[in-house]
């Protein structure tokens, strides 16, 4: 029993740890200051309804279900793919490290939909 537990707290904090994607996101919306707490809590009421249709049984849902279970591990791959890929052409241009005069401020709405597609499209969070 107390190998079962131990070895879930270790999981546990494994997965807490790490800076996912949802994290990373955040933390660069409040460095661009750009609608940073609207994201926050949509993260936070995201996380909260994910995590009580984990406790109520979701995992069961998804693993009776091969075509759900294939969408979900396929979709979650190339949703990592294409922002691993956004995210090393950004570091890799020359002004990665300087902040643009001219940088546009992105819609409310855009950021928030942004925030959902990080946050439900990505597959550390159905792992979780």
């Amino acid at each position: 029993m107390w190998q079962s537990y131990v070895n879930g707290l270790l999981v546990a904090f494994g997965l807490i740890m790490a800076i996912g994607t949802q994290n990373a996101f955040v933390l660069a919306q409040s460095l661009r200051r750009e609608h940073h707490l609207p994201v926050a809590a949509l993260c936070v009421v995201c996380d909260a309804i994910l995590v009580a249709a984990g406790v109520f049984g979701l995992a069961t849902i998804l693993a009776q279900n091969p075509t759900l279970l294939a969408i979900a591990r396929w979709g979650g791959a190339t949703f990592l793919i294409w922002y691993g890929s956004q995210a090393l052409r950004r570091a890799c241009s020359k002004q990665s490290l300087e902040q643009s005069e001219n940088q546009t401020v992105r819609s409310l709405r855009a950021v928030m939909l942004s925030a959902l597609a990080v946050t439900l499209l990505n597959p550390h969070v159905y792992l979780d």
